[in-house]
C-alpha cells in the first residue's frame, strides 16, 4: 500500500509467522527499493506488487539494504536479475556480510558459539543459507548521501547503528518519514499477527541508545519500520522512547541478576527472558544478541567483570 506520497510498503512473508516490510519509492526520475526481503520475496511478493501498481522492475534505480540480515539481504540476487539497471547499496560498515551468505553465516549466526555455546546449530543455519541469495553490493554509503528521486524530492540515507554498525534508515522530508528499518525496535519483535515473535534484537547498546536519541531530535510524522505497525505523530516519539527505555531496562536487571550470583550468557537468558517478553520459550536464545550488548556495555564501564567457567564460556560478576 502507498503509506505516503510516492512511497509505498510491501509486506513479505518468510517462515512460519513471519513478515518483513519493504519499501519502493517511485519518483518522476529514479526509483528506490528499500530491503529485498528473503530470498523467495521478490517472486513472492516484491515483483507481482510492481506489476500491480504498473511498475517496471528495469525501472529501478536503486536498490538500498538497511543492514546485514537475511530477512533484508536474503533477495538481492533475486531482485538484481528483475532489475538489472539498479544499484545496489549499502553501508561500508556493513558490506561484508551483505557481499557474502558465509560471511554472514559466521559473523553474525554464528558468534556466540564459542564464547557462550548459543547457535543456531547445522539445521538452523541451512535454513539460513536457504534464505540467502547473495552477490557483492555496487556502492557503499557511509550516511548524509541525498538522492533525487522527482522534481523537488531528495531524500537521505542516514546512519543509524545499534542493530548493527552499519545499519541505515531513509529520511524523506518532504512527507517527514523515516523508513527505519530496525534502527529502533521496540520491545519486542512481531509476528505477522503482532504477537511478540522474539525479544529486539539490539546489538550494540551504546550506538542503539545514540540512534534513538538522534531519532527523538529528529523531524518525523511517519515512522515506517521493517516489522512494526506505522508509527505516526506523537506515536514516533513514545515508540522511540520506548525502545530506549527497554534497553535500559535489560540493564538493570543484568545488574540486579550480578548482585544476586555470576552468570553466563545462557544463565542470564533463562532467568530474566520470561519478565522482560511474552514470546515463545524458544525464541528467547535470540536474546543472545540484546543481553550480550547490554553485558559488553556493562564491562566496559567497570560494572561487571569476565571470566571463563569449565566449559570456556563467559561468566560475568559484579565487579
Amino acid at each position: 500500500m502507498e503509506v505516503a506520497p510516492g512511497i509505498h510498503q510491501i509486506t513479505c512473508r518468510f517462515g512460519a509467522q513471519r513478515m518483513v516490510f519493504v519499501y519502493l519509492l517511485v519518483g518522476e526520475s529514479a526509483s528506490m527499493l528499500i530491503d529485498t526481503g528473503c530470498a523467495h520475496n521478490p517472486a513472492q511478493e516484491i515483483l507481482p506488487y510492481m506489476a500491480q501498481i504498473g511498475f517496471d522492475p528495469a525501472r529501478l534505480t536503486y536498490i538500498l539494504i538497511t543492514h546485514s540480515d537475511v530477512d533484508h539481504q536474503g533477495g538481492n540476487a533475486p531482485m538484481k536479475r528483475a532489475a538489472p539497471n539498479a544499484r545496489l547499496l549499502c553501508h561500508n560498515l556493513d558490506r561484508p556480510w551483505i557481499d557474502s551468505a558465509d560471511a554472514l553465516v559466521r559473523g553474525r549466526y554464528s558468534q556466540f558459539e564459542r564464547d557462550h555455546g548459543i547457535g543456531y546449530g547445522d539445521a538452523g543455519k541451512a535454513g539460513i543459507y536457504a534464505d540467502l541469495d547473495c552477490l557483492p553490493v555496487d556502492l557503499t554509503l557511509e550516511g548524509g548521501e541525498y538522492f533525487r528521486l522527482g522534481a523537488g524530492w531528495y531524500v537521505q540515507a542516514v546512519h543509524t547503528p545499534g542493530h548493527t554498525w552499519g545499519h541505515l534508515a531513509v529520511n524523506d522530508p518532504r512527507s517527514r518519514t523515516l523508513i527505519s528499518g530496525e534502527a529502533s525496535m521496540g520491545t519486542f519483535i512481531p509476528n505477522i499477527d503482532w504477537t511478540p515473535a522474539m525479544p529486539p534484537t539490539y546489538c550494540y547498546v551504546d550506538t542503539y541508545i545514540s540512534t534513538q536519541e538522534r531519532l527523538m531530535s529528529m523531524d518525523i510524522d511517519l515512522l515506517a519500520s521493517a516489522h512494526w505497525t506505522l508509527q505516526r505523530g506523537a506515536a514516533v516519539g513514545e515508540f522511540i522512547r520506548e525502545s530506549k527505555n527497554y534497553v535500559l531496562h535489560v540493564e538493570s536487571r543484568l545488574l540486579a541478576l550480578a548482585r544476586q550470583h555470576p552468570f553466563t550468557l545462557r544463565q542470564a537468558i533463562d532467568e530474566l527472558s520470561p519478565s522482560l517478553g511474552t514470546w515463545a520459550a524458544a525464541a528467547s536464545s535470540e536474546f543472545a544478541y540484546g543481553m550480550s550488548g547490554n553485558l559488553d556495555s556493562l564491562t566496559k564501564r567497570g560494572l561487571l567483570t569476565t571470566a571463563r567457567n569449565a566449559d570456556h564460556h563467559i561468566v560475568w560478576s559484579l565487579a
